[in-house]
């Protein structure tokens, strides 16, 4: 129990006076204006307040769409900002637990992925739309993932 209780001390210590560097923190989830019932940040202020925070990049990742992404992407890069595209978007579940629902987070890495989530987001709110929510089918999913990072 001694060495469990110092081996806990000791990495404690460690991580008080590890030096963090505040430029290697990036948001990866973020919602704006464009996530209509879920945030009222201004894609304008986010990105000054992460230019100013030193971050390197910066994700959006609107809740089932990608609305803010052009204004986003020219905001970001007129700022020295890397953007990183992406949507948070609901899961239908496979197989036997039908009905239930997950959020995801799908982060752009090239233009297939672009292309790719933009095709996984038009086919959910134009054939699986549920409870007035646009569903992301599991087979889409697995067609459709090149060039994407599920987080």
């Amino acid at each position: 129990m001694k060495d469990i209780c110092y081996f806990a001390l000791q990495v404690q210590f460690q991580a008080r006076t590890f030096a963090y560097n505040e430029s290697m923190f990036v948001h990866l989830r973020l919602h704006t204006e464009f996530s209509v019932v879920d945030s009222t940040n201004r894609i304008e202020t986010l990105v000054n307040i992460a230019k100013k925070d030193g971050q390197p990049a910066l994700a959006i990742t609107d809740l089932n769409n990608l609305f803010g992404a052009i204004k986003f992407y020219k905001e970001a890069r007129a700022n020295g900002l890397k953007p990183i595209l992406g949507s948070e978007v609901m899961l239908e579940a496979p197989g036997v637990d039908q009905g239930s629902i997950s959020r995801i987070i799908l982060l752009v890495q090239n233009h297939k992925g672009y292309l790719n989530l933009c095709e996984l987001i038009t086919r959910s709110w134009t054939q699986n739309v549920q409870r007035e929510s646009a569903l992301v089918k599991w087979s889409w999913l697995e067609e459709l993932n090149e060039g994407l990072i599920l987080l």
